[in-house]
């Protein structure tokens, strides 16, 4: 009778090392645990990142937006700049447009508007625009861990669910069959409680304590169908408490500029992203967010350290940084407060992300970059370089 074994890496959107450590997350069962150094921006950034194995400048991923009038797929939209504000602002109505957007353009099921104003979007691009486990969804043209499976000949399975529940029992069943050999599972539920609850709540215990229930529930069902069970479960970047939101759209939009004439702008949730159509509004509004105490121009040393220098500057001339539990509010992520964010300097304790397996084999990762590498090794598969697809 033939071995079999199977990897199962598990991502847990915004698990850090912090809040996993402190709880003991998974401890037991996964003893070869450790910090993960994360990358600059949020899940845009540091989950191609981990696919690819390399940082964003290379893979091209950072944030959903851009500016980009020439290449907007949104540019027949314009008339959605005369919808009512009042209906604009209605959640239900947004989710409704958001969806309609996504079929007229042909964006993957993950687009949303948030709120983004209707208004902007014929100058804007979207950049994620496919599926990253499949072929040809990096920007750059590279390939993906997923690449290295299908290469190698490994059967594999990618679950990607917005309820944790519903990923686990999905996969669970599969792995009821005994014929996978590797299982990615992405577990998005808990960045979703974490930013309406922050990590000190304290319902954060007793969601952790649900998450590993139903990781051992999955592992248990592995190890009856299988020889050998090698895990992995880790994050892409941590959650910080919010302490405090700061309005940089009120500032910005009282200077003597012009959107769309004189600068472009995008507000995430913790960064401010200008593209500068001209000198005057450069030196304006770089002299008036100078003193702002909330937040620092990112120099572009900073970000050739962080990996995010992207040549073409094609997400923004200059980054205005938010310090750590600062929230940018409103944003075009949303106008109301939340209990906690990411998105913050990659270095703050609050950022670093977490690894953990059962498998000494795959050591302790120093970063996201590293992630490829180890868990492509666990099913025997090695490259020798990063390719385009």
């Amino acid at each position: 009778m033939r071995k079999t074994s199977i990897t199962i890496a598990i991502f847990i959107d915004s698990l850090g090392w912090r809040l996993a450590n402190e709880n003991g997350f998974l401890r037991h069962e996964l003893p070869f645990r450790g910090p993960l150094a994360t990358t600059f921006g949020t899940s845009s950034s540091c989950i191609p990142t981990i696919l690819t194995g390399v940082a964003p400048r290379e893979h091209g991923h950072f944030a959903p937006f851009a500016y980009d009038p020439e290449g907007s797929p949104f540019r027949k939209l314009g008339w959605m700049r005369y919808v009512p504000k009042f209906l604009a602002d209605m959640g239900c109505i947004r989710q409704w447009m958001g969806r309609w957007v996504q079929r007229q353009v042909g964006l993957n099921r993950n687009f949303q508007l948030h709120n983004t104003p209707l208004q902007l979007l014929p100058q804007m691009n979207y950049t994620d625009r496919h599926a990253l486990h499949e072929p040809g969804g990096i920007n750059s043209g590279l390939t993906t861990l997923f690449d290295d499976l299908r290469d190698g000949a490994i059967r594999f399975e990618v679950y990607e669910l917005h309820s944790g529940e519903d990923t686990l029992a999905t996969a669970e069943r599969d792995l009821a069959c005994g014929d996978l050999q590797f299982a990615y599972i992405s577990i998005s539920g808990l960045d979703e409680f974490l930013h309406a609850r922050g990590t000190t709540s304290s319902a954060v215990e007793k969601k952790l304590a649900f998450y590993e229930n139903q990781v051992r529930n999955l592992l248990d069902t592995a190890r009856a169908h299988y020889d050998q069970v090698n895990v992995a479960v880790f994050s892409g970047n941590g959650m910080a408490d919010v302490t405090g939101e700061c309005d940089l759209m009120r500032q910005v939009e009282a200077l003597p500029l012009q959107l769309g004439k004189d600068y472009f702008a995008i507000y995430d949730s913790t960064i401010a992203r200008f593209w500068f159509l001209n000198e005057n509004a450069e030196r304006v509004i770089s002299n008036a967010l100078s003193g702002n105490m909330d937040g620092q121009w990112l120099s572009d040393h900073t970000l050739r350290q962080w990996g995010c220098d992207f040549p073409d500057r094609r997400y923004g001339h200059r980054f205005f940084l938010l310090r750590p539990g600062v929230l940018l509010n409103p944003s075009f992520m949303g106008r109301t407060m939340l209990a906690g964010m990411h998105g913050y300097d990659p270095w703050h304790k609050d950022s670093v992300a977490f690894f953990a397996s059962n498998d000494a084999r795959m050591g302790r990762p120093a970063g996201l970059t590293n992630l490829r590498d180890v868990l492509a090794a666990s099913v025997g598969v090695f490259r020798l370089a990063t390719r385009s697809a």
